[in-house]
């Protein structure tokens, strides 16, 4: 177990607070609130507020898997009697989700778990006479607003609820009415959040100023897609108060972004402070690494030996001269799946595992007795870039696992590692592609500095000289991986319908969205279905 500052647990302590002062449904139903009986003090407000916080330690299961599987950047093949669950894994691959599928129910239950603790948390703060219930209300609110930003991105239309009193089945929105709705919002409560970055003390963790800003900056980045109306000048005015603020800068070194001690990530805007013992959900280590990587790690549990890189975007940071080999190897490459010729971009060496795995000694091999018999490589586990198939007998080391999160021997089954949802580097690649887009030029001075800058010092590798779109994506790709924003970006871009490997053209763009999921539909006659499902 790890030990960090206290600010890193100022979340984990609200949460924890949260949950002694049984904010349960009974307790908090409106009729019952009154002056006298909630929130007096400072600390009670405080403890009030984490519980909000409570539906954000689902983002890496819900949000990942609908914004990363159905992408160029991951897969979860079918290995044999693995990874089947009933077809939902290739459906999510495919763009074929229906609605009684899991992954779109989790997302919706996230997105309107969160929304539904805030309405009952702000209802009781409504009768509260501390001095600052103000600040904790604007706090609410705009959390509440990212929550439905989630809602508006996976879904369009949804339902609009503020009001925990009214126990109407709420109706479906459009999609611009909820976007309108979030910038209302977010707008209204920003001035009354803490100017304050994200290392910072008890807001380690919270909706502060900067994140609200974030917030307002990737909703106006994809404005067009969700309203029909670009707002170019909006999304960069909110990218320019980040960068202005002088708060945040980009990291030397890449992989400390991800590393098992990285709450003092310069970068970090708004971060979730997962422990692996206080507060669990981040297992990333679980979903991606062979069942014998328990030995490597000396993990509590064995791994799932699921998720992967596409092999195709592995190999988007390798000089495009070295084409694939015999086997789906790649020429260039040390047995490790290190690159020996072209340019190594130090990113791709944190991003992913490949290679001959060992055991804790780092010198006897791990080996899978239950390896495919077609398998070239054998029993002895190594983790390959080529994937043999999606379905049904996806080898069981075939595919480069997902290393971006640094993994640790002794690690749980829930990693320490912070997950970043807003990162600085993020927001210069947002500015980039912002000032690309309003002047029609790619190869505007400030968007290739910009893209440089992040290039140089987290790759290692040569700047660009010139730029396209479809280069701007790779290269937003190579930073941003696994991040869960590779869907809403090839979205942006014209080409998350495009046949790739896996996954075939769509026939339309309806599937840009999810299906609302079929459970909610039956339980409020007032829910529509969006459109093709």
């Amino acid at each position: 177990m790890k030990h960090k500052s206290l600010t890193r647990y100022s979340l984990l302590v609200l949460l924890a607070a949260a949950s002694c002062t049984k904010l349960d449904e009974k307790a908090l139903l409106y009729d019952q609130v009154t002056e006298d009986s909630f929130y007096k003090t400072d600390k009670q407000l405080a403890a009030a507020v984490g519980a909000a916080y409570s539906s954000i330690y689902g983002y890496n299961g819900a949000f990942f898997n609908l914004n990363e599987v159905t992408t160029d950047e991951v897969v979860v093949p079918t290995r044999g009697a693995d990874w089947g669950d009933g077809g939902h894994w290739v459906r999510l691959k495919t763009h074929k989700t229906n609605s009684t599928d899991s992954q779109p129910a989790n997302g919706w239950s996230l997105g309107f778990g969160g929304v539904t603790t805030c309405n009952k948390i702000l209802a009781a703060l409504a009768v509260s006479k501390s001095p600052t219930a103000a600040t904790y209300v604007a706090e609410l609110k705009c959390l509440r607003a990212i929550y439905y930003y989630w809602l508006l991105d996976l879904f369009g239309n949804v339902p609009i609820t503020t009001d925990f009193s009214d126990t109407k089945p709420p109706a479906t929105k459009s999609r611009a009415e909820v976007y309108a709705f979030i910038e209302s919002e977010l707008l209204a409560n920003i001035e009354k959040l803490p100017k304050i970055g994200t290392g910072d003390g008890p807001y380690y963790g919270r909706v502060t100023y900067y994140v609200a800003e974030a917030t307002l900056a990737k909703l106006y980045l994809n404005a067009q897609t969700y309203t029909g109306t670009p707002q170019y000048d909006k999304a960069l005015a909110a990218c320019d108060v980040i960068i202005n603020s002088g708060k945040y800068t980009l990291m030397n070194n890449y992989a400390d972004n991800f590393s098992r001690n990285n709450t003092g990530s310069t970068e970090s805007i708004w971060a979730i402070p997962f422990d692996g013992v206080k507060a669990s959900g981040f297992n990333m280590n679980m979903e991606t690494l062979h069942l014998q990587s328990q030995n490597t790690y000396q993990m509590n549990n064995q791994p799932w030996n699921g998720f992967a890189s596409v092999q195709e975007f592995y190999q988007s940071y390798i000089d495009p001269a070295q084409n694939p080999g015999p086997q789906g190897t790649v020429v260039g490459l040390d047995p490790k799946g290190t690159p020996t010729t072209g340019t190594l971009d130090k990113r791709m060496l944190n991003n992913f595992l490949v290679g001959p795995q060992y055991q804790a000694d780092g010198v006897t091999p791990l080996t899978d007795g239950g390896a495919d018999v077609t398998d070239p490589n054998g029993p002895p586990i190594t983790f390959t870039p080529y994937i043999n198939e999606l379905q049904p007998n996806a080898w069981r080391q075939a595919g480069a696992r997902i290393g971006k999160w640094q993994f640790y021997k002794g690690m749980q089954s829930s990693l320490d590692n912070d997950l970043a949802i807003y990162r600085y580097a993020d927001i210069l690649l947002m500015k980039a592609e912002l000032l690309a887009r309003k002047s029609g030029n790619w190869n505007d001075p400030v968007t290739l500095a910009l893209v440089n800058q992040i290039r140089t010092v987290h790759g290692g590798v040569a700047p660009f000289t010139s730029l396209t779109p479809l280069i701007f994506l790779a290269e937003r790709g190579r930073e941003m991986f696994a991040e869960s924003y590779r869907r809403q970006d090839m979205i942006r871009f014209g080409v998350y319908n495009d046949a790739y490997r896996f996954h075939p053209a769509d026939p339309d763009a309806h599937v840009n969205i999810f299906p609302v999921p079929e459970p909610q539909i039956n339980a409020n006659p007032n829910l529509k279905q969006n459109p093709g499902y």
